[in-house]
């Protein structure tokens, strides 16, 4: 990867819906260049998908939380059952496995205290796999 592959990543990390043509002039190639450019990168695995940024607060979703969880049993079994009910949970937005205090750190977009609860019910407070959770939330986005 070179100088005009790492142009063409930062130009679609800041628009994805970029136009070929407008993508190009940017980075100072021809339009068929910039698109082999882009095709080879999906190809590769450097682009791994286009997806849509959507304004939590237009569809009602004002609370961010940060979630950490502590996990009782850490085999495979144990931590599917967990990554299964977590993957099909909507609020759930980010889920990461971390090394340290916590096993899992979740990232969830909920429209208030009421939705927490009930997910919390659903995630945690049912599963006996979940020793304990601590939460966190987000006073303002700064990047």
């Amino acid at each position: 990867m070179d100088k005009i592959d790492q142009n063409i990543l930062g130009c679609l990390q800041q628009d994805a819906d970029i136009t070929n043509a407008a993508l190009a002039e940017k980075v100072n190639l021809s339009p068929s260049s910039c698109l082999r450019r882009v095709q080879r990168l999906k190809k590769d695995g450097v682009i791994q998908k286009t997806v849509a940024i959507i304004d939590d607060k237009i569809l009602g979703k004002n609370l961010k939380a940060i979630v950490e969880v502590d996990l009782d049993r850490h085999g495979a079994q144990a931590q599917a059952a967990f990554r299964d009910s977590i993957k099909k949970e909507s609020a759930v937005v980010q889920a990461y496995s971390i090394t340290g205090e916590s096993d899992v750190l979740l990232v969830m977009h909920l429209a208030d205290m009421e939705e927490y609860q009930q997910v919390c019910d659903k995630l945690f407070n049912h599963d006996p796999n979940v020793m304990r959770f601590r939460t966190s939330f987000a006073m303002e986005v700064l990047k």
